[in-house]
């Protein structure tokens, strides 16, 4: 029987067939595929090339099957569209993590650093130049131009003093996926992998995860799975009208999910946060108007879900935590904290404090005000007792006042299901604790 041969390009153009067939005005801009812009010479194995080809008009970029390393983030602008083959469309870095002490200070206006072993990186490789003191949003992200024995010469100036007193690194992190002040933008099914390692101990930045926007307006993600990279898997900072959906992240250095820095009016649902090094999925700064569910977060080093609230009286506010599972994470199920307003309703939290048995409840409400808390089920149901983990089913603490906690159930835990020196100041009724868990065990 003889084969069947297709044309070059054959399937990209059926692709961009169906897309303009399927789904109006999104697919109305051009249409490129990544693997017709592949080359040795690329840093991103096509995939900028392609996004730069579509032009500030914005279009599609297919990501066919394949394995596309890359060196350099993807930098995408208003109206792009990446879409893949899911599992079998796979990003992934391409160097081994590298993370060198700063030897000498590497100052402000300067475009090099010396560093401890310059051999550890490679001309055109992007990388990130960060302290204890100058992080996060005082990173400075740049590309190697030369090296000359321990000195890297990068193609921009450094934006801030890093200094080795302070912690100062250099590390060949950046995102896969980045973007800033821009809008409409939709990622669908791909794979991201940043081949982290079992070498784990390296400083964790969220502005290095492995998708992160800032200021983006109107995005879409869905059916991503990002892991192993050596930061968040997806970071969402500030801009408003976010979903992510049915993605996962997992194994990666720091959270699986990050909202924040006042991003609002978001969707988080149905996404699994799993086998992460820090929070399932982690509330930020200000975060607005958001909903949280329908996910599952577990296995996690600290919270299922973390943060929220955090940032006082001008933290996290007026979003809805509900329908979420929450269990076997280190820490707590949920973790309030720090601010208020904010609905938590129809949670199951179980099993968690894995980190140290007793240590943490299934929800931590502390210093939280005005918030409700119903209709979450905490349990712990190992057996037998000694191996229990779940200290309370919620402990309320801190500063926490005028809360609503109400109608929750809790079982087997083991120091109680409701306790805290903060009850007395919050509206606590209709809550059941049973000593165990019915059935035990399941």
């Amino acid at each position: 029987m003889a084969l069947l041969r297709f044309p070059a390009g054959f399937f990209t153009a059926a692709l961009t067939a169906i897309l303009l067939l399927t789904q109006g005005t999104l697919a109305t801009g051009m249409v490129v595929s990544a693997a017709d812009y592949r080359s040795p010479a690329s840093h991103t194995a096509g995939i900028q090339e392609a996004v730069d080809a579509l032009g500030e008009a914005g279009g599609t970029v297919l990501i066919p099957a394949g394995l596309y390393e890359m060196d350099r983030a993807v930098h995408l602008g208003s109206g792009v569209w990446l879409r893949g083959e899911g599992e079998h469309t796979v990003i992934a870095r391409k160097d081994p993590c590298v993370q060198v002490k700063v030897t000498g200070p590497a100052l402000t206006g300067a475009r090099s650093v010396n560093v401890a072993d310059g051999s550890r990186f490679r001309v055109g490789q992007e990388v990130t130049v960060r302290s204890e003191e100058s992080n996060g949003w005082w990173c400075t992200q740049a590309y190697i131009e030369k090296i000359e024995g321990n000195v890297i010469y990068i193609d921009r100036e450094l934006t801030h003093d890093y200094l080795p007193a302070e912690g100062a690194w250099v590390h060949n992190f950046f995102p896969a996926l980045y973007a800033v002040d821009q809008s409409l933008i939709r990622i669908e099914d791909l794979t991201i992998d940043g081949r982290l390692g079992s070498e784990r101990d390296f400083v964790n930045d969220f502005t290095l995860s492995a998708v992160h926007t800032r200021d983006v307006s109107d995005s879409y993600l869905a059916g991503l799975h990002v892991k192993n990279w050596p930061g968040d898997g997806i970071s969402i900072q500030g801009g408003d009208n976010v979903t992510v959906t049915q993605c996962l992240s997992e194994h990666n250095l720091g959270h699986g999910f990050h909202p924040g820095t006042g991003v609002g009016s978001g969707s988080w649902t149905n996404n699994v946060g799993r086998y992460n090094g820090w929070d399932g999925l982690y509330f930020c700064h200000r975060v607005r108007h958001t909903t949280v569910s329908g996910n599952r977060f577990h296995d996690n080093g600290w919270n299922g879900i973390g943060g929220l609230g955090k940032g006082g009286d001008g933290g996290d506010r007026y979003n809805v935590v509900s329908g979420n599972f929450c269990y076997n994470n280190g820490r707590s199920g949920i973790k309030a904290y720090g601010g208020g307003n904010n609905t938590v309703v129809n949670n199951v939290c179980e099993n968690n404090s894995r980190s140290e048995a007793g240590a943490y409840p299934g929800i931590l409400i502390e210093d939280t005000h005005s918030s409700i808390f119903s209709g979450n089920r905490c349990l712990d149901f190992q057996v037998p007792a000694e191996n229990k983990t779940q200290g309370w089913g919620i402990l309320v603490t801190g500063n926490s006042h005028d809360n609503v906690i109400l109608g929750n159930i809790f079982s087997g835990h083991i120091k109680g299901g409701l306790g805290g020196e903060a009850l007395g100041r919050n509206t606590v009724a209709d809550n059941v604790t049973l000593d165990e868990h019915e059935p035990a065990g399941k």
